[in-house]
């Protein structure tokens, strides 16, 4: 079983670096230690680039003290204690720029499988300079550390051709980015994974991600189960968590559904529909928990990817629950020991 987590602020540029990933994910640290856990933290380096480019260009960005060492301590501080960094690209900070005490990012750029720069920043670029700045970081603990894994923001990693041979370039072995049964048509995320089979480990990597082939790349996709939708978003974790950034909640609300519904009864409607939930361990309840070990339970697998975001988290309860039920069950393990497993 696979805990990872997305270390990021929100998708539109919003959020604090303290309040939405330095200190949800020290108290995340603090319920690992007690189950013996180790995450793997798919780091957003864009977004840290450009926070850094700000900050040493002597924009505090309203803060008072540095997020730039902030961050790079919380990722050497959980690199000590066990737990994995891999890359996390979010390509719409490429051309995020600072203005009038805020980001604006460039949501043009929005899904990493559409990405058509060329230059510095072109696609197999960001992923060489994404790959170079995790390990210049690491590598002072462990010197033999490597950067093998990426995760798309967004899970946008469709269409997926060029993103393989930007892997195979770079030296990214793993792609964890892919939810079977997953899709989504709204004006920024843009995929469709229903055709992928639900109870699949992993497999190695064609053309496409999404393909089976023999490249040498594997996919290690996101358990995801079909359920309605309100019971997704009708929690007090996840009304926490949309209460702690009510601007970028809505907006991405909004481009979720603004191309499935016209009218109040379609969005109604949208509500009872069912949909693939990714296992999100921050903001899922115990019921709903439950309901996914259950799942499971029917499938002849033996790996599991769980996934959650820092920003997300909000109490313990959910994954307090999660943890009392599989301590003794499964073994915890990260991106690099999978791999490692899965080449020997």
């Amino acid at each position: 079983m696979l805990f990872t987590l997305d270390y990021e602020l929100y998708g539109d540029g919003s959020g604090d670096v303290f309040k939405h990933i330095i200190d949800p994910t020290y108290a995340l640290l603090n319920v690992a230690d007690r189950y013996n856990l180790k995450f793997t933290f798919f780091f957003e380096v864009i977004e840290y680039w450009r926070l850094k480019e700000e900050w040493n260009n002597g924009n505090k960005m309203g803060y008072t003290q540095n997020p730039i060492e902030a961050i790079e301590k919380q990722i050497q501080d959980l690199y000590r204690q066990g737990h994995d960094v891999q890359l996390h690209l979010h390509p719409q900070w490429v051309n995020a720029k600072y203005q009038e005490g805020r980001w604006n990012v460039d949501l043009a750029d929005w899904k990493l499988g559409g990405y058509l720069h060329e230059g510095e920043y072109s696609l197999v670029n960001l992923l060489i300079k994404g790959k170079q700045s995790i390990e210049e970081l690491i590598k002072p603990i462990n010197p033999k550390y490597r950067c093998i894994a990426l995760r798309a923001g967004g899970y946008n990693v469709q269409p997926s051709k060029e993103i393989v041979k930007a892997m195979l370039h770079s030296g990214i072995y793993v792609d964890s980015s892919i939810y079977p049964g997953g899709k989504e048509q709204g004006t920024l995320s843009n995929y469709d994974y229903t055709n992928i089979p639900i109870d699949i480990d992993y497999w190695y990597v064609g053309e496409e991600l999404e393909m089976q082939g023999d490249l040498g790349l594997i996919e290690l996709p996101i358990v995801a189960f079909p359920i309605t939708r309100w019971t997704k978003y009708v929690s007090r974790e996840r009304i926490k968590s949309l209460l702690r950034n009510k601007e970028s909640a809505r907006n991405t609300f909004d481009a979720k559904i603004c191309d499935r519904t016209k009218g109040k009864f379609s969005k109604i409607k949208f509500f009872f529909e069912k949909e693939c939930q990714t296992w999100d361990f921050c903001l899922l309840t115990p019921s709903m928990h439950k309901k996914f070990l259950s799942m499971i339970k029917s499938q002849d697998r033996n790996l599991f990817v769980l996934v959650g975001h820092p920003k997300s988290y909000v109490g313990e309860r959910g994954l307090k629950y999660l943890l009392k039920r599989t301590n003794n069950v499964f073994k915890y393990k990260t991106i690099s020991d999978v791999y490692g497993l899965i080449l020997n």
